[in-house]
């Protein structure tokens, strides 16, 4: 897993590049195909698979169902933002995990585990 830093870039938690198909949604809404671009261990980066809907916004709830080799979780968080990101020469969301999903993204990512800022 790549680690992302732009310069000036004073994250406590680092991004690291990934590339993993994911179902997601707004509130109570259909699934739609997504796929985290970067990670870290409070946040996604998500890319939607279809046109990004008008109305996914800032402060609007998700759901995220990933899947990887270590388990199967499902992510809750917010929307922090939304555009583009030239990191990835794409148009998504940066969404803020719930508490609950911060651990369960260690159990899907678990090398971020040894990245984590010693008091943490």
């Amino acid at each position: 897993m790549a680690l992302i830093r732009a310069e000036g870039d004073r994250r406590l938690f680092p991004r690291h590049r990934v590339s993993v198909v994911v179902t997601w949604c707004k509130r109570d809404q259909d699934l739609m195909l997504g796929e985290l671009c970067d990670l870290s261990a409070q946040g996604v980066f998500l890319l939607s698979r279809t046109a990004l809907p008008d109305d996914v916004g800032v402060g609007d709830r998700t759901q995220i169902s990933v899947r990887t080799a270590y388990a199967e979780e499902d992510l809750v968080g917010t929307v922090r933002w939304r555009g583009y990101h030239p990191t990835h020469h794409a148009i998504g969301c940066g969404i803020q995990l719930d508490e609950s999903s911060r651990s369960a993204i260690l159990r899907l990512f678990p090398e971020l585990q040894a990245r984590q800022p010693s008091g943490s």
